[in-house]
């Protein structure tokens, strides 16, 4: 009795110190491994699948953010081809109104476009601080001569 008393007080003690999770602990909203850019994982704010012309979903697109910082992430299941390679935009739109928007290539901050044997870019950061700008992200699939077979984008959102 006082061996499983003890077992359960030090597994009670690893709780309450942090070190072990308790079994009920609730899920709140995560970082996503899909959210990925140069600083580390960040939070997901919406996705959109990626499909190619014949509806068969090949990607997803997502917004991603990290305080007041937006960025878009594209990711595709499979890795570009020898004749292939996409892109990814982050568009801002000020009280509904397009604004302007940046690329997996523009720098600073974007990892630059996706090429044979990649999957995945990423935009540069843009400013959310004021509650009037939403967000969307898209991405496009291209072969040589710049033959798009492939798009997807975000629903615009905060």
């Amino acid at each position: 009795m006082f061996k499983k008393m003890a077992g359960v007080l030090a597994v009670a003690g690893a709780v309450l110190m942090g070190l072990v999770a308790p079994a009920t602990a609730s899920v709140g909203v995560q970082a996503a491994p899909d959210c990925q850019n140069d600083t580390g994982y960040h939070t997901v704010v919406g996705t959109g699948p990626i499909r190619d012309f014949s509806g068969d979903r090949i990607g997803t697109v997502y917004l991603c953010r990290t305080g007041s910082l937006y960025f878009g992430f594209a990711l595709y299941e499979q890795p570009m081809a020898s004749n292939q390679w996409a892109q990814a935009w982050l568009q801002r739109y000020d009280n509904g109104s397009w604004v302007g928007e940046v690329n997996c290539d523009t720098e600073p901050g974007g990892n630059g476009n996706i090429r044979p044997g990649q999957r995945r870019c990423w935009t540069p950061n843009l400013n959310g601080d004021a509650v009037r700008y939403t967000f969307r992200v898209l991405s496009e699939k291209y072969t040589t001569g710049n033959n798009l077979i492939a798009n997807g984008a975000t629903a615009r959102q905060r």
